[in-house]
Formats: C-alpha cells, structure tokens, sequence
C-alpha cells in the first residue's frame, strides 16, 4: 500500500514522519524522528468515529492531503490490535485493559479485531461495525501477545506466551478488561496447574487464520523470502486447508552456507514476524562433559518448546550435536546425542514446534538426519550479492537521516562479498561518526570512514595488550 504521509513530512515543530509502521485501507500508523506515533485515516472513517463514537474532534486535525491525523506525545502507544505496535510494560497493559472494557461495552455490535487504539486518550475506536458476532477474547489475546490468535480466556498459554507478565497481574488485568476467568493456581514449585474455565486451545494448535498482518518481508534476500512465505508461513496462515491436503504443520528446515551470510538474521526476522516463543539448541548452554548430561539436556529444550507451541527451535552449529556417527571416535557419547535428535524432531514437528538447523559444513551432518522426515528443505544462503546488498541498504538508509549523497548502489559495491554483519557495523559505525561530528544528518565521509574502518580480508587486526 502507498504510504500517505511522506518520510520527513513536517506534522508540527520539526515532528518529522519517518516511517509507516502499520496500516489498513482506511488508516496508517507512523513513527517520527521523534519517536512518537502518528494515526492517519480517510475522511471517511473519521467521519465514522465522530458520527457514531462520539470521537472528540479537536484531538484530530485535518491535512492538506485529505487526511485526518492524530499525533501522540511522549511515545504513549497508537495501535492496531491486529498489527502493532504491541505492549511493552504492565502500565500500557492495565491503560489498555480499562479502553477495552468501556469500548465492548458501548459497542457490543463492533469487531475490536480491527481496531485502533489511542493510549493517550484510552480510546479503542473499531473500524468494522454492525457484524453478527465478534470474538473479543481473540481481539485482546493477539495484541497481547503480539498478534498470535489465542483468546484471552485461555489464560494458562497467555502466560507462557507473555512471560514478561507478572502472573497475577496478568489475571487481574484479563478481569479489568471484562473477561470472567480463574485465577492461576501454582504449585510448590510455582508451576502453572489450572486452566481457564472457558475455551482452552490444543497444544499444538497454531491458529487457524492469519498470524501476523501483511507478507513477510525479508529485505535484501527475496529467495529466502520468498521460501518462507510459500513453505512456512502460508501454512500456518492458512492451516484448515493445508489440513485437507494432508499437511499439518510446515517441516523442518536447515540453512546452510559461510560464517555471516545471514543465515540467523533469517530467522530472527521470521521469529519476529510469527511473534512465537523461540527457543535454542547451541554448545554454549547444551554440551556437557558429563555422561549422558547432553542428551538430557536436548531432550528439556524439546520438552520446553512442545510445551509452548506453536513455537520455534533453532539448532545452531548443528555439525556440533549431529556428525556423522560414522566419523566420530569410539568411546564417545555422540551416537547417543545423535539418537536423541532423530527421535525427538518428529515428535515436535507433530506438535506445532517449528524447527530450524543451521550449518557451514553440510557434508559432515548424518545421512539419517538430512533424509525426508526429519528435514525437508535444505536451503542453501549464499553471501548477498550487490543487488541484494542495495536492496538493504536503500531499506535502511530510508529509516536514517543522511545526506543526499549519500548512495545505496554505492555502499553496496563497497560491502560486496562482505557479511552482512559488516552491513550493520557500517550502518551503526556511520551514525556513530556523525553524532561525534555534531552533524545532523549521515554525510557519504561518514560512511566512508565506517567502510574504512573494516578489516580488509588480509588483515589480521589485535586489539589488547
């Protein structure tokens, strides 16, 4: 969709738009320089609010452009419940709880799936109106969660889900948004024992309709977007009918290619956009030299991920856990750890666990774990070439405030055949010079040291005594 508003649009006192962070047909939400939140809608829609919701006219002004807008202050929250922002703290939890409560009252006939809230004023003001029926508990759970499709009713999965809650105050925040729930019981060892005593939701269950809102986007890398679209996310958006065909849930995946390709930021962005709990498999927090300790070890975070689904599992450095068995020496414990794996990634694939391994030495992984069943895409990342590196950096550099010289295609011939890692520094780096220089925008010299600044291929760079 066009964005409205254009990036460095002056809404008041230099209060610039800097990018659009959610949007529908009928509004937009952006952030500005400021880091303040700016809610944009038709003429239409804003006539709606005043005619039937009562919508206080002087909080909203009217541009040039044909738009309504209202811009927030001190970063209080304008959200879609569909699409975010979403909460960060128990305060914007419990404001949010008291507009939810009034606006299910006044307007029982509207579907708050779709509405915008204005935190400032505690306005919940709907977009769809008259429908037969609405599922509020979905409406509050998916912006609590951060747009995954669980009522709010299921009280226990919202708690696994928004660990970042207090417990009880999550409770007590569910009961001040109108919905009639128990309060979760603990055991002695503060283990949640009760359900809801309304609707509960199948462990493995991701939800039956859309996850997020809008297409995942994977900037710089339109094949591995593309895959994740098609393979991954179409089917946990689209479950029931994937479901007929006989696919339950999307397969296991493993990325491959050199040290930096992006292989993680990959998944990191995939894991943001599905908004599940992650969880990792990795020699720092698994390997032991203990006997039979690893094992065990693999098999807690396996159980932890089954018991969150829907939910993801990363396997990083997998050559670490999953050689081949013929390679590894006699009297170790690596054909163990190797079995662990073969029997558990089936199970949690049939549970809603969504798992991904990553590697740079393919050749040495076990032949059983590299069959069908288990993995069943392996996808190879390559470094970024110079078209994927502009595509990166013009994303980027639109989010920053930098000169007019300042030249994607240019950067991006100067980072080819660089990680992307080396994107980021350049980008961080640039930024750092300028704020050091007083200056108000990135200039190309800024980038330019940044560039500079990294270690050529040859160079062997000691820092230390």
């Amino acid at each position: 969709m066009e964005q409205w508003l254009p990036r460095g649009y002056n809404i008041a006192d230099d209060n610039r738009i800097k990018r659009v962070f959610s949007q529908d047909d009928s509004w937009q939400i952006y952030l500005t320089n400021r880091d303040n939140y700016v809610l944009a809608v038709t003429a239409d829609l804003y006539r709606l609010w005043i005619e039937e919701y009562s919508l206080p006219e002087k909080i909203f002004s009217k541009l040039d452009l044909g738009y309504f807008i209202f811009c927030g202050t001190n970063t209080y929250l304008v959200s879609s419940l569909k699409s975010g922002p979403y909460p960060e703290n128990g305060g914007q939890v419990e404001a949010f709880s008291l507009a939810f409560n009034t606006a299910a009252r006044l307007y029982p006939n509207a579907d708050l799936q779709n509405a915008v809230y204005i935190e400032e004023y505690s306005l919940l003001l709907p977009t769809e109106f008259n429908l037969p029926e609405s599922n509020n508990a979905i409406a509050y759970g998916k912006w609590l969660t951060g747009g995954i499709n669980i009522p709010v009713t299921s009280i226990k999965r919202i708690s696994q889900i928004a660990s970042w809650l207090n417990k009880d105050f999550l409770y007590n925040s569910v009961k001040l948004a109108g919905f009639d729930v128990e309060p979760i019981e603990y055991d002695d060892n503060s283990a949640l024992v009760t359900e809801t005593k309304t609707e509960t939701v199948a462990p493995m269950a991701p939800p039956t309709d859309s996850v997020c809102n809008g297409q995942f986007s994977l900037i710089g890398r339109p094949d591995l977007e593309q895959f994740f679209n098609d393979n991954i996310i179409d089917i946990v958006t689209n479950r029931e009918a994937y479901a007929r065909m006989g696919i339950n849930f999307p397969g296991a995946t493993i990325l491959y290619g050199p040290p930096g390709c992006g292989k993680t930021y990959a998944i990191d962005r995939l894991a943001e956009f599905l908004g599940w709990q992650r969880f990792d498999i990795d020699s720092s927090n698994i390997a032991s030299s203990y006997i039979h300790d690893t094992p065990k070890k693999i098999s807690e975070v396996f159980n932890s991920a089954i018991k969150a689904a829907p939910s993801i599992l990363v396997i990083d450095e997998m050559e670490a856990f999953l050689m081949d068995r013929n390679s590894s020496g006699p009297g170790t414990h690596h054909i163990e750890e190797v079995a662990e794996f073969l029997r558990r990634i089936p199970e949690a694939i049939s549970k809603g666990v969504l798992i991904f391994a990553m590697t740079n030495m393919l050749d040495s992984i076990d032949p059983a774990i590299l069959r069908r069943g288990r993995f069943d895409h392996i996808i190879e990342v390559k470094m970024a070439s110079k078209e994927e590196l502009t595509a990166l950096f013009s994303a980027k550099l639109s989010e920053l405030p930098t000169e007019d010289d300042v030249i994607a295609e240019d950067l991006a011939v100067k980072l080819d055949k660089h990680p992307l890692s080396d994107v980021a520094f350049v980008l961080r780096e640039a930024g750092r010079l300028a704020v050091k220089k007083k200056l108000d925008k990135i200039s190309k010299e800024c980038f330019d040291e940044a560039v500079n600044a990294l270690p050529k291929e040859t160079e062997d760079k000691h820092i230390g005594f």
